[in-house]
């Protein structure tokens, strides 16, 4: 596709600016770790002054953000003085004491602490239990919000029971939120996996891929620890709704709303807020995207990503996605359809091609 924007990068939940690292922690499921140097150091201001208010991720490439401490705070620096105003998360599974206590950042900061959950032998993760506990205790101690990332969980290796509520016993004790995913397998990772012999396997019903798969038995664990825990903690299946709960947003950036089964919406303590937001969306708004559109109401559409055969595990939510959307005709990437749900709440019916780039159209 031409006239794409190759100086900035978009993951799924945020611009993600900083820089990689040919070093890390070494954790063996690492989906980062994909041979490409990356150094991308826009910020979000820089490209479209709409964007202030966009979630942005501080060097969530290879390379830990307490490693590069330095470069990480110098991009918090110029967000600051940019007067960036979304979210901006750092997650982390090195030593979050490296990051500086007298030094108050005038920004909506977020720490997502990363675990494995368990310490094992042989040692599959590149932290280690004591530094995660470590690391919530100094998140306390700093005063901005954070969270935890429990994540990827492996089957036979992190997803028992007492693995699952030892985490949320630690969310509880800090009542926050936790965020969790299955393993997510590129081509790399999977040769990786073969080479080394790793001993992970994919849950019954799903093979490797880019979906991170959980089956009904443990995402049941986590609904019924949701329960127990409701008055201290709560586990998200989506990073972005649970920075919208931290971050007492109107609605999740990501317009999972649009997916209430596939992402557990019933049960989220943002549902409400959510889809009240999704039913006061009007085919009569004026949108100020840089693509000509209409916004129609559609029921059953199927989800872009299924009809190019990225996703190859679908739920029934990819093809019953059902309210107004914003149509438009002509060719798009998957982060321009970002930007569009994270600016206007509404998700894109379009042709469209998997790309962490945007359109030339948003620079202005």
């Amino acid at each position: 596709m031409e006239n794409l924007f190759k100086d900035a990068y978009f993951g799924k939940s945020f611009m993600m600016i900083g820089d990689s690292l040919p070093y890390c922690l070494g954790c063996s499921y690492c989906r980062a770790n994909d041979g490409d140097e990356k150094h991308y150091g826009l910020i979000p201001t820089e490209l479209n002054p709409k964007f202030k208010n966009i979630p942005v991720a501080v060097n969530l490439f290879y390379g830990d953000p307490m490693i590069q401490i330095d470069n990480t705070l110098s991009y918090l620096d110029r967000l600051e003085k940019a007067g960036h105003t979304g979210p901006v998360i750092i997650i982390t599974k090195g030593n979050l004491r490296k990051f500086p206590k007298d030094r108050k950042y005038n920004l909506d900061l977020h720490f997502g602490l990363s675990t494995f959950g368990v310490d094992t032998t042989p040692r599959y993760d590149g932290g280690s239990m004591g530094c995660f506990r470590d690391n919530l205790e100094y998140a306390r101690e700093l005063g901005y919000k954070y969270s935890i990332e429990f994540r990827p969980i492996i089957n036979h290796i992190n997803d028992d029971w007492e693995t699952i509520e030892d985490v949320f016993k630690l969310a509880s004790e800090h009542n926050t939120g936790i965020g969790y995913c299955g393993l997510q397998v590129s081509p790399i990772l999977k040769k990786l996996i073969e080479i080394e012999k790793l001993p992970f396997i994919p849950y019954e019903g799903c093979g490797f891929g880019m979906k991170k798969y959980l089956p009904p038995r443990i995402t049941s664990i986590f609904d019924i620890l949701n329960q127990k825990y409701i008055d201290s903690a709560h586990a998200f299946r989506k990073t972005s709704c649970l920075i919208a709960w931290k971050h007492g947003l109107d609605r999740d950036p990501n317009a999972h709303y649009y997916r209430p089964n596939e992402v557990g919406c019933k049960t989220c303590p943002m549902y409400e807020k959510c889809m009240a937001y999704k039913n006061s969306l009007s085919k009569d708004n004026d949108i100020d995207i840089p693509f000509d559109y209409e916004i129609v109401e559609k029921d059953k559409h199927v989800c872009g990503l299924f009809k190019l055969g990225v996703c190859k595990f679908p739920s029934s939510d990819c093809m019953n996605i059902n309210g107004k959307l914003i149509k438009i005709n002509e060719k798009i990437t998957t982060t321009d359809v970002r930007l569009i749900k994270w600016l206007t709440g509404y998700t894109v019916d379009a042709e469209f091609v998997e790309s962490p780039f945007m359109s030339k159209k948003w620079i202005v």
